[in-house]
């Protein structure tokens, strides 16, 4: 049996998925980023995720968001299965867009893992000295200045049929947490955090000389191309995300206890019994078949609510 994933409503997660072979299929440019914003804004609205932070550099992708009911299993079908057939369409191309692995899915459990994680989000076309600052890199992002703004997508001419919306509209919000701060406030302090991470990165880059990338060549590249050096292994995919060891601590004993039981109650299920009911959390089975579920607990560490 597959390993079964746990989804609750209100979990704060972070979602990364990398393209085959780490081929360049998603380089910046005026097609691709358009891609992105439809298939994202058509995949929020349709799965009811809210968005605080996307980057989708050349070969990969990163999101941050809240999964308000569970589905974010869903949203990943649909955002990733239509940036693939779309861009493909346009590369003239027709085999494996993703990396045959599954997305790596982080649970951010508190308020500390949630700013790092926006950070490392941000940060990465800054890391790989792509670009000076978050802002300037030319592919489709998120950013805190596009928290509350409704953002008003058209459909790409490329590969989205007649059923497809003429216009798909979302709006990124902020991280949960930050209730008692006005929109402006919550803006101007994840602005903050994100200027000292770069300027401590311009810094670094200054006192050992190296320098970022020439935009034209990001531009320009080839998307059938791919990074020269090796790929890197035995690199683990955290599941959650806190350096609060109690609260990490019950985290991993909560999802050791939802797989024991889950498997527990499928046999029952298996035999026909009655009155069975699986964990809170359960994905598949939940969606596709006749079955109740427990309902979850609100004080949970990751949820929207207890941030």
């Amino acid at each position: 049996m597959t390993r079964p994933r746990r989804q609750v409503e209100g979990q704060v997660v972070a979602i990364t998925r990398r393209c085959f072979d780490r081929n360049y299929f998603m380089r910046p440019g005026g097609t691709m980023n358009a891609i992105a914003e439809y298939v994202f804004g058509r995949s929020t609205q349709k799965n009811n995720v809210e968005i605080h932070a996307a980057m989708v550099m050349s070969n990969h992708v990163h999101i941050i968001l809240t999964d308000l009911k569970g589905r974010r299993s869903h949203f990943m079908r649909d955002a990733m299965s239509g940036i693939a057939r779309a861009r493909n369409k346009d590369l003239e191309r027709s085999d494996h867009f993703w990396d045959g692995r599954q997305y790596c899915d982080t649970i951010l459990l508190d308020r500390d893992a949630e700013e790092r994680k926006l950070l490392y989000t941000w940060l990465n076309p800054v890391v790989a000295d792509l670009v000076e600052r978050a802002d300037q890199w030319p592919g489709f992002k998120i950013m805190p200045r596009d928290w509350g703004t409704p953002i008003r997508v058209p459909k790409p001419g490329v590969f989205f049929g007649r059923r497809s919306p003429e216009y798909v509209e979302f709006t990124p919000q902020p991280p949960p947490g930050y209730g008692h701060m006005s929109l402006e406030e919550v803006k101007a302090h994840f602005e903050g955090l994100l200027k000292q991470a770069e300027d401590a990165l311009i810094a670094a880059r200054e006192n050992e000389k190296r320098r970022v990338k020439c935009l034209n060549d990001l531009l320009e590249i080839d998307p059938f191309s791919r990074p020269s050096t090796p790929s890197p292994t035995g690199k683990l995919s955290p599941r959650f995300a806190s350096k609060n060891l109690n609260t990490l601590v019950a985290a991993i004993a909560r999802e050791r206890a939802f797989r024991s039981e889950y498997a527990r109650q499928r046999e029952r299920w298996l035999k026909g019994q009655k009155r069975v009911v699986f964990p809170c959390g359960t994905v598949w089975l939940r969606h596709n078949a006749p079955i109740t579920c427990q309902d979850h607990d609100p004080t949970e560490n990751g949820l929207a609510c207890t941030m």
